[in-house]
């Protein structure tokens, strides 16, 4: 089992990531397949997946939970990462992504920012590899949680 770069302080990532390392197995990482949002009902609200796409790779918000969206203070479902309100550290957060897809493990982080909009963004954040050939990461699963004002 790969463990997250720190401990986990919140409840709901750690049971995102009990239940990637349940459905990973000995694998590398499991496929978004594997992902039943049924078992996971109770932690959707604070789940995202993002899709890896083409070379350079730029990341897509496929899906995000209602506390997201009303945290972060927009609707970001369909985007790509670098047309969201970042601010300042998108490279940043484009580099977490990087860094899951290529050493393909799990970190976690803590993020503070003030958005362009003048709103302020906590949260905690993990992200988790998924991969649909048992190789390459093309996929995240993720869990936030914090708090937004502004």
């Amino acid at each position: 089992m790969s463990e997250p770069d720190f401990a986990l302080g919140d409840p709901v990532l750690r049971k995102l990531f009990d239940y990637w390392s349940e459905k990973k197995g000995a694998r590398l990482a499991p496929t978004r397949a594997d992902i039943d949002p049924g078992e996971i009902r109770a932690l959707l609200p604070n789940v995202l997946l993002v899709e890896r796409i083409g070379d350079p790779p730029r990341y897509r918000y496929r899906l995000v939970g209602t506390n997201i969206v009303k945290e972060f203070g927009e609707e970001i479902t369909g985007k790509f990462l670098d047309e969201v309100d970042f601010d300042d550290v998108t490279s940043r957060v484009v580099s977490e992504y990087d860094r899951v897809a290529k050493e393909r493990r799990p970190i976690a982080s803590k993020w503070s920012y003030k958005k362009l909009s003048g709103r302020y963004v906590e949260y905690e954040r993990l992200i988790l590899p998924l991969s649909s050939d048992g190789q390459t990461v093309d996929m995240f699963l993720c869990g936030a949680t914090g708090t937004g004002r502004g």
